[in-house]
């Protein structure tokens, strides 16, 4: 038993330290840091996680195991895309999401095992890491901490302020039901631990309303400069809901009202609603133009793959393709204005139907039946009216962004959902004893203790992939320096465990492109195409084409990266200069005098080089035709 307790105790703590600790988390020898390292540090930490409730579990001489709908629609959800992913779709690649996926499904079965009072504990460190995150963003804006991204000075430790604002609008709602809550929560505290200290318990009021005011407060003074309308409306919306739980202001206002009065009134809130809405997408309209084009074009993907979808993280595998068909079909319409390279649907409810189709969605909708239907004991209810606010917050942001792509913000959302599933009353409890059950107690035991031997057998491949990482950051590196042939070495060092890497094969065949080793750069972008597709796939593929002088198949890439994006000068300046040295003479004048024609929507350097580029292939072209048809004429006379 007290191996048991130490376990239950150090799982406790390594679960803090990981939700406090784990947003923050960015390494500069990585390849993507500031992906790479949250999952390198994850997998980590959710691997001595799983060890320490597999010793808590199998040192422990009774269990009791409680299973909701809740999670027989998590468990369900998850073998599906498992199954879908491996024997469903034709091919799979290396996925940091789906290995993040298959971690918080194990944490989440952990957390089902954490005590209510424990779970205010991390909650209070998610409210921390919100703390430092803002702290971190209030220092970026200051000048004191440099961005992860050249176009942002405000990023926190994410990659751009979109996911960094969706990670604060998943910690507001938390902080935000703390304080609204306090006085039931400090004493769910002190009741629950029964702490015979008087100098804990006289600290725990303290640390409970001043911790999250300390949240709610540098949260409300970063976010606004985020620019994120997504965040500031997952924000507003639950802690609206939080508020009228509390207070019933809307409730008690309603009931005083006449039929008149409430129609007035309801009116009045929907044209606030819609003006809001409107105000939202005039603020920034060419993004939200954008995000409105990729759903047409992810609307489309489904309507191709409506049953089992695209498989899970092959959105971006299959949406430039998708977006190129559109504007083969359609002509280069306005929305190629707001056309760019994605790697998201900005909106995570239609990319989990485009990647796992109609049957992963009624999965889901089982999920939410779960959620909804669950049976909260009253004095426990303000525990699930936090935890629902801050799904709320998180499924919002959803609607025009990508947190289920962000392993912080998922993580959050899995604490919440284990969260849920413990506060249900409403699901099968049976207890496991060596008296009562003795061969299902010991099956359970052994099956977790294999589940603890798999972790300590695939440590050592964890470690190789964190060096295959590492690996590949030196290689881009050297990548930049011009330095190709070094480069391409590094890269066949890392490529046996990323082979399937979309990312890791792009920048591996633009190195094999530029090195001019065309035969193997063919091989690897088209190995590339099968996990990810980008202009800069097609372009570097049509580059090594040319460079074999298979001129045919450099003109179909050069092709498909102009479709992809038409608004762009790039692909057709490429046409321009294969038509022109394969001796397509009349193909590269006219694709020259559409660049010189193209409107320029954003003047640029590189605009200006192609189009002086253009005006001397067109120039030195129409010479040729004089000097050929002042030839033909000599000829004649002599004749």
């Amino acid at each position: 038993m007290k191996i048991a307790s130490l376990a239950n105790t150090l799982l406790l703590i390594v679960l803090l330290i990981c939700l406090t600790y784990l947003p923050s988390v960015s390494n500069a020898s990585y390849n993507n840091a500031t992906i790479t390292a949250k999952f390198i540090a994850f997998s980590f930490g959710c691997s001595v996680a799983l060890l320490c409730f597999v010793m808590a579990f199998v040192f422990s001489k009774k269990q009791l195991l409680r299973w909701t709908k809740l999670d027989i629609g998590v468990l369900l959800l998850v073998g599906y895309i498992v199954i879908n992913r491996y024997v469903i779709q034709s091919d799979y690649g290396f996925s940091i999401r789906f290995y993040e996926l298959l971690g918080l499904s194990v944490l989440y079965l952990v957390l089902r095992n954490i005590s209510k009072q424990g779970y205010l504990l991390l909650l209070l460190a998610i409210v921390i890491s919100g703390i430092i995150q803002a702290i971190y963003g209030n220092l970026q804006l200051m000048g004191y901490y440099s961005s992860n991204h050249s176009g942002f000075k405000l990023t926190g430790s994410f990659f751009n302020p979109g996911p960094y604002a969706g990670f604060l609008a998943s910690v507001c709602p938390v902080a935000f039901g703390i304080y609204l809550f306090k006085e039931k929560v400090i004493q769910f505290v002190q009741v629950k631990t029964r702490i015979s200290s008087k100098w804990i318990n006289m600290i725990i009021p303290y640390v409970f309303e001043y911790v999250p005011l300390l949240g709610i407060i540098s949260i409300a003074l970063v976010l606004p400069a985020s620019h994120s309308r997504g965040a500031w409306l997952a924000v507003i919306i639950s802690s609206g809901f939080l508020i009228e739980c509390r207070y019933h202001f809307f409730k008690k206002y309603l009931k005083e009202f006449n039929n008149l009065k409430r129609v007035v009134f309801i009116g009045s809130v929907l044209c606030i609603v819609g003006a809001s809405f409107l105000g939202v997408y005039y603020f920034k309209k060419g993004s939200a133009d954008g995000r409105l084009f990729i759903w047409k074009v992810t609307s489309g993907i489904i309507k191709d793959n409506p049953v089992f979808g695209i498989g899970f993280d092959r959105f971006k595998a299959h949406y430039m393709d998708s977006q190129a068909g559109y504007f083969t079909n359609h002509g280069e319409t306005s929305e190629a204005l707001v056309a760019d390279n994605s790697y998201y649907a900005f909106n995570d409810w239609l990319q989990f139907v485009a990647e796992n189709g109609m049957i992963g969605f009624l999965f889901l909708l089982l999920i939410l039946y779960g959620f909804f239907k669950i049976k909260i004991a009253p004095q426990d209810k303000f525990l699930s009216l936090i935890v629902q606010c801050t799904c709320l917050s998180i499924g919002v942001f959803a609607l025009v962004s990508y947190p289920v792509q962000i392993l912080p913000i998922k993580l959050v959302l899995v604490v919440m959902l284990a969260f849920l599933g413990n506060l249900d009353s409403n699901g099968f409890t049976f207890s496991l004893s060596p008296q009562k059950v003795p061969h299902l107690m010991w099956g359970y035991k052994m099956m977790f203790l294999a589940l603890g031997i798999i972790v300590v057998v695939a440590y050592p491949k964890l470690r190789g992939v964190e060096q295959s990482f590492r690996v590949w950051k030196i290689a881009l590196t050297t990548y930049q320096y011009g330095d190709y042939e070094n480069a391409i070495e590094t890269y066949e060092e890392a490529y046996p465990l990323l082979k399937k890497d979309g990312d890791f094969l792009m920048n591996y065949g633009k190195a094999l492109t530029m090195a001019k080793r065309n035969d193997k750069a063919v091989v690897i972008l088209l190995q590339t195409q099968q996990y990810l597709n980008t202009t800069i796939v097609a372009t570097a593929l049509g580059d090594a084409y040319k460079g074999l002088k298979e001129y045919d198949k450099a003109e179909t890439a050069y092709q498909q990266a102009y479709n992809m994006i038409p608004i762009r000068f790039y692909p057709l300046y490429l046409l321009a200069k294969l038509y022109d040295e394969s001796g397509q003479k009349e193909k590269a004048i006219s694709i020259a005098q559409k660049v010189l024609e193209k409107e320029v929507k954003v003047p640029s350097t590189a605009i200006k080089e192609i189009q002086a580029e253009m005006q001397k292939l067109l120039k030195n072209n129409n010479d040729s035709n004089v000097r050929l048809s002042l030839s033909r004429s000599v000829q004649k006379r002599n004749n």
